[in-house]
């Protein structure tokens, strides 16, 4: 019997325009088992689903980087990890230098930073519903929890990932999510740590755990928990390690898992 779910967000819970259909907030606000967003974005990205959802549970940020419970007012840190500031300086500097046609941003636990105004956080901003702050990253003491590196040229931004990873830099993981976008996390911000922080917490076995996602940052909870449902805009790769294949993000797809797959 499944005791706790985890929803990745974009292109997941989300709709294409960044929204939640009325048939995923009706079927989650309806669940009896706990539900916990676990995303890439800052908390104060994830805020309008948590309202929308009605959730009070364990909710993950940054990939893993940061787990939080939800206040009236703010959060409750439960544990958190930011990117090493000498390597957040390595990555700003390989960036200016080899790709100044990317889209760098970067993210404290409250605002969300770039380097420039383009049309790449021009679209980001139409999705989010949020605004960045233009900066240099000169403060090598920055609390960073995730870089993203957007580029809409697929030949920019596979160069952009290949060379992230030859690098060989110390302590971070690069992961894509979609084919414009690299996230740079610390090794210990995966979705699967966080998800074994929450399980332990509730003293739950990983067959009673499900997990929906599309991405390559979902695959390590995909292997963590004991249902993984893909939905069907997924990367093929991704849905290798599912279980279930459900409708698209913009069908329905979470609510159409849980009903099918998880109480039928």
């Amino acid at each position: 019997m499944i005791q706790h779910i985890f929803l990745d967000m974009d292109n997941t819970l989300l709709s294409p325009d960044g929204s939640i259909s009325e048939k995923n907030i009706s079927v989650i606000k309806n669940l009896s088992i706990p539900v916990s967003l676990v995303s890439a974005r800052a908390p104060f990205e994830m805020q309008f689903a948590i309202r929308d959802l009605d959730l009070h549970t364990t909710q993950v940020a940054f990939n893993g980087g940061l787990i939080y419970k939800p206040t009236s007012t703010t959060y409750q840190r439960v544990y958190s990890q930011a990117v090493n500031p000498q390597t957040a300086q390595e990555i700003i500097k390989v960036v200016h230098q080899k790709f100044p046609a990317a889209s760098l941003n970067w993210y404290s636990d409250t605002v969300w930073y770039t380097d420039k105004s383009c049309k790449e956080t021009d679209f980001e901003t139409s999705i989010m519903h949020e605004t960045p702050v233009i900066s240099s990253l000169s403060n090598e003491t920055q609390t960073i929890y995730k870089f993203m590196l957007i580029s809409f040229d697929p030949v920019l931004f596979n160069q952009l990932v290949s060379y992230l990873k030859q690098l060989n830099l110390p302590n971070v993981n690069i992961m894509t999510s979609g084919d414009s976008y690299i996230e740079v996390t610390d090794t210990s911000a995966t979705k699967a740590n966080a998800i074994t922080q929450i399980q332990t917490e509730e003293n739950l076995q990983n067959d009673q755990l499900a997990a929906f996602g599309d991405g390559e940052n979902d695959i390590p909870m995909f292997k963590k928990v004991g249902l993984p449902i893909a939905v069907a805009n997924a990367a093929q790769d991704v849905k290798q390690y599912a279980k279930f294949v459900s409708t698209s993000n913009s069908e329905d797809g979470v609510a159409n898992g849980i009903q099918q797959f998880i109480f039928k």
